[in-house]
């Protein structure tokens, strides 16, 4: 498996991979993917399955997942911030403090093979490692997606606050989101 740049001919699949991965009411546009890659280039990268079998099979690499980012000025009180589809070229402030990872997901074949965790740390030590005023890593996470809470505590991601009925349910009216913070120095080598 391989972390590589994302480029704007990639955006289909990661619109796939998104399809895949949430339901339809979280589900964000191809607008605003195109928008994150406009606006932060070096903040969304891919996983690609470089192995001889995918290679032999395929003709080449598959994406497996992708990872996008932006970089802020402050963690915000105002929780309508992190409104799903905010446009991330009036946010994103590329010599901000704060590294808010705003979308992560994988294929479902690529999931339960032990490759979020590392795409997800990988993906966050490339990015703190190459912008070194970073300070604080920041996500927000449905309640109900304790897989995913599971993995970014266990990078050492912590509660911050919640955020009430923040996200759609399949389940319920609305889910809350769990805000959580690291220090971005943990992402380091």
């Amino acid at each position: 498996m391989n972390l590589v740049p994302a480029k704007s001919f990639d955006i289909n699949t990661v619109m796939q991979i998104e399809r895949s991965a949430f339901i339809p009411a979280i589900q964000e546009s191809q607008k605003t993917f195109e928008k994150r890659l406009s606006a932060f280039p070096e903040g969304f990268l891919l996983l690609q399955d470089s192995s001889t079998e995918t290679v032999l099979k395929n003709g080449g690499a598959v994406t497996a997942g992708y990872f996008c980012s932006e970089i802020w000025n402050s963690i915000p009180d105002d929780d309508n911030f992190f409104a799903l589809g905010h446009d991330p070229e009036k946010v994103h402030k590329v010599t901000g403090p704060v590294l808010y990872a705003s979308s992560f997901a994988l294929f479902p074949e690529y999931r339960g093979r032990h490759l979020a965790k590392p795409f997800f740390e990988e993906s966050l030590k490339s990015v703190c490692g190459a912008f070194p005023d970073l300070k604080t890593v920041i996500l927000l996470v449905n309640e109900e997606w304790q897989g995913a809470k599971h993995i970014y505590e266990s990078l050492g991601f912590k509660f911050l606050r919640t955020i009430p009925g923040f996200f759609p349910s399949l389940h319920k009216a609305s889910s809350d989101g769990t805000l959580m913070i690291c220090d971005a120095a943990a992402f380091r080598e």
